[in-house]
């Protein structure tokens, strides 16, 4: 098993190895000889002619003798001109303005007109309290409450003590005695007269009609 793997080894790995190496081999060459004699000094050239020598000389100059000059200029412009007048205006012309009204105006009526609000309740609530809320309890307490409790006790003595007594000791013997009466004289009367008087009578009746065939059977 061991010879075949190091035929196909030595046929195939060790040539493909060799062949990568001979290309790392070429390509460094090609790099040393492209990059480092070539092309890197023609870049190191480039940039200290074009940027060394002529582009940072030239913005450096025009950052130092104009771009600043006039962002210095433009500074200046905004701070003495716009800032400061707009931060003296409004310090002057609104700030301290509306701080000595709010201190000297509006906070002086605002208390002046809450201790009138609150005098006028105060004030308010007691005259309606003196003059309509104890009268009112006063008179619920003193008056119409002693007239409603005696109202109730001249109800209750004067119509459903005697109503209750008359229904008990009056009415209801009354009414027994009626239906006794209507009992003794009325019902037990005609329940003799209908047992005793007419079913014999429509029993005769019938019997009779009967006999001469006009009843049915």
């Amino acid at each position: 098993m061991r010879w075949p793997a190091r035929i196909i080894a030595l046929i195939v790995v060790v040539p493909l190895r060799l062949l990568w190496e001979l290309l790392c081999l070429i390509g460094r060459g090609i790099k040393f000889l492209f990059w480092t004699w070539f092309l890197r000094p023609i870049l190191r050239g480039l940039k200290v002619l074009l940027w060394d020598w002529f582009l940072y000389p030239v913005l450096a100059f025009v950052g130092r003798y104009i771009l600043v000059p006039i962002g210095n200029a433009i500074a200046w412009v905004v701070t003495h001109l716009l800032a400061r007048p707009l931060v003296f205006l409004f310090r002057y012309v609104l700030l301290k303005p509306a701080t000595w009204l709010w201190r000297y105006v509006l906070r002086p009526v605002g208390r002046v007109t809450l201790q009138a609000l609150r005098f006028a309740w105060d004030v308010s609530t007691a005259v309606l309290n003196f003059l309509i809320v104890r009268p009112l309890s006063w008179l619920w307490r003193a008056v119409l409450v002693p007239i409603g409790r005696g109202i109730a006790v001249v109800w209750h003595h004067l119509v459903v003590l005697p109503v209750s007594w008359a229904w008990r000791n009056v009415l209801t013997p009354i009414g027994r005695g009626i239906r006794a009466v209507w009992r003794v004289l009325v019902v037990v009367p005609l329940r003799w007269v209908g047992r005793n008087v007419l079913r014999p009578i429509g029993r005769a009746t019938g019997e009779v009609l009967r006999a001469f065939g006009i009843g049915g059977r």
